[in-house]
């Protein structure tokens, strides 16, 4: 007989979890502005945290609640497009949507130090992939009207790990993990689980545009 596992457990109660996701789309139309205003702050965004998704062992809601998330996301977006060019400060607002991973997806805005600067990422993708409007489509939004740029989600461990970890780069390569280094030097080894599509308002991002490279980063120990 197999172990009992909860996170298995049919997930029931839709129509309350349909209710959850319109209170939830409610309260991200304003974004937390306290620590992206304060001297230091890089950012602020929202994921989507409700139960039984959102946890260490995530599970994943099916495509039609999917676009029900993305569908809030979206409604947000162009609110906090409007309250950030009244602060008048630099900034790149994004989407992230994750396939398959989607519990993860999020929107988030960027502190820039420029007015035409953009934030781009080292975990940016060497694919070519078509972004999926047929999966994705959504009543009542045109995901054509975004920029979609894919990106490598991404399992991540540093070299630092390997001092307290019970695995090896060894083990890490036979199960399918790749080595890089970033250009400050840091190593580290990735391995490929599923697509982020960072998504800009069409035409915030083109060939003028200055980069800021982010790469991955050490946890604090």
């Amino acid at each position: 007989m197999r172990p009992y596992n909860p996170q298995k457990k049919k997930i029931r109660g839709w129509k309350r979890r349909v209710r959850q996701v319109e209170q939830w789309g409610e309260q991200i139309k304003q974004p937390y502005l306290k620590y992206f205003l304060a001297e230091g702050g890089r950012y602020t965004y929202e994921r989507c945290y409700l139960s039984p998704f959102y946890r260490l062992d995530k599970r994943q809601p099916p495509l039609w609640f999917y676009k029900l998330i993305i569908d809030k996301f979206i409604t947000a977006y162009y609110l906090w497009e409007e309250i950030f060019k009244q602060l008048n400060a630099p900034h790149d607002l994004q989407l992230w949507l994750y396939d398959p991973s989607y519990i993860s997806s999020e929107i988030i805005c960027h502190k820039m130090q420029n007015y035409d600067e953009v934030k781009r990422f080292s975990w940016e993708s060497d694919l070519s992939k078509k972004f999926p409007y047929d999966k994705l489509k959504i009543p009542g939004h045109d995901l054509s009207e975004f920029d979609w740029l894919l990106a490598d989600d991404e399992h991540v461990h540093f070299v630092d790990d390997f001092d307290y970890a019970d695995f090896t780069a060894e083990d890490l390569s036979n199960d399918g993990y790749i080595k890089k280094v970033q250009n400050n030097g840091v190593a580290y080894y990735t391995k490929r689980v599923g697509d982020i599509w960072i998504g800009r308002r069409r035409g915030n991002l083109n060939a003028d545009s200055k980069s800021a490279l982010q790469g991955y980063y050490v946890p604090p120990k």
